[in-house]
């Protein structure tokens, strides 16, 4: 007790005291809440979602190399008429569309106008390379994912990756049946 007043103790006052276990649980709310988003993103990753997870990330990370006897221009046409893509993007419900289209490029998005863009992919096309046979008209084809985006550590839009690029290769095939196909890691 302190000599001014009686029945006050001497150290924190009540009021500090409140203060302090207010800062306190707000601390423990939020750490218990971080903890909760870990734990639901590795269950999503490791459980629930475990073959999209895998996929998702193999997906991004490769590249399909296409070597091919075709003009780039055909090339381009034959993709924008045999793979299933919206013209344009969509006004609510999420699908492929194409963004842009030139005789070097094909970029292709997924999602909708309501919700944000879950990936972008690109056929780059390009005359074939050196220590080739001579043929002007081979072309270097090559698909990627190159914008995309996670929910809970999951890459979203894995389905629709994997049905645009088996699409773009079997339409690469049509053109031409004997083209050279390679994997490559982007890492």
């Amino acid at each position: 007790m302190n000599g001014t007043s009686p029945g006050t103790t001497d150290g924190i006052s009540g009021t500090l005291m409140g203060v302090l276990a207010l800062v306190v649980l707000v601390i423990v709310a939020v750490l218990w809440g971080k903890l909760k988003d870990y734990g639901r993103a590795k269950a999503k990753q490791h459980v629930f979602a475990r073959r999209d997870h895998r996929d998702g990330q193999q997906l991004v990370a490769e590249e399909l190399h296409f070597t091919l006897a075709a003009d780039p221009g055909r090339i381009r046409d034959v993709v924008l008429s045999s793979v299933r893509l919206a013209p344009q993007c969509p006004a609510v419900l999420a699908d492929a569309y194409v963004l842009e289209a030139t005789d070097s490029e094909v970029v292709v998005a997924y999602g909708s106008a309501l919700s944000r863009r879950n990936f972008t992919a690109s056929l780059r096309l390009s005359p074939a390379g050196a220590g080739d046979t001579g043929d002007t008209r081979r072309v270097d084809a090559v698909w990627g994912i190159r914008t995309w985006t996670l929910s809970d550590g999951v890459t979203d839009g894995v389905s629709v990756m994997r049905r645009l690029r088996e699409d773009v290769e079997a339409a690469l095939r049509g053109l031409d049946p004997g083209l050279h196909r390679t994997v490559r890691s982007r890492r």
